[in-house]
């Protein structure tokens, strides 16, 4: 929870990192920040067009909670098609909830509902789910609430394959992860995954240093 105010390359090679109240000394950094904070912190010529990552935009997630007075749900998430549902997830162990059920909705791109009042939100979704789930018809509702994630993922717009950069940048000792990068993969916890692992294993090999067998596994396995 400590914000990055700069990055910036040294004559012998390392790299500062400057927080507040501390610069941290380092060979070699990964910035893992969105696309837009990436733009902010990168170092001159550490990237041909920098202003390009100002050009991938965000998608919001919306999230909607339920908390039922008792279990109206067997499986730990769905999916649904044909409703305005997209996911649904029990969160009840995750939240330490020790009584009814807590019921997590994600919405992704929800440009459209990202900042409709929590009443509105109500009333569309929790019929959906007394048609999606019968084990909610008669059950009460103790809470329901909304969280609002604005700027949550990249927007995957038409073109914007061109301006994902890759984990290698210009400058020695540093490389980018994220979502947003060219990992081949949408806005997903995969392509995140997959960002890291390629910039790790950018950064092992200017180190010299071999590659850890997760890694191996890893390119196997996907």
């Amino acid at each position: 929870r400590t914000r990055v105010t700069s990055v910036s390359n040294n004559e012998n090679g390392t790299w500062s990192v400057q927080v507040p109240g501390e610069t941290l000394r380092a060979d070699t950094v990964v910035l893992a920040v969105p696309q837009r904070e990436t733009h902010d912190l990168l170092p001159p010529g550490a990237l041909d067009a920098p202003e390009q990552l100002l050009r991938i935009g965000t998608a919001p997630i919306l999230n909607v909670h339920v908390v039922y007075d008792r279990k109206v749900l067997a499986r730990p998430f769905f999916a649904a098609l044909g409703t305005p549902v997209q996911w649904v997830f029990d969160r009840t162990d995750a939240s330490g909830l020790a009584e009814g059920q807590y019921l997590a909705l994600s919405q992704s791109a929800a440009q459209d509902e990202i900042d409709a009042p929590v009443a509105e939100l109500r009333e569309r979704y929790l019929p959906e789910l007394e048609r999606l789930v019968p084990g909610t018809r008669g059950a009460a509702v103790k809470d329901f609430f909304v969280t609002r994630e604005r700027t949550a993922t990249f927007a995957p717009t038409p073109g914007v394959g061109r301006l994902r950069p890759g984990a290698r940048t210009k400058a020695p000792g540093l490389y980018l992860a994220g979502a947003w990068t060219a990992t081949g993969w949408p806005a997903t916890m995969e392509s995140a995954v997959r960002s890291g692992v390629s910039a790790a294993d950018a950064a092992l090999s200017a180190l010299g240093r071999p590659r850890p067998r997760h890694l191996f596994e890893f390119e196997e396995a996907a």
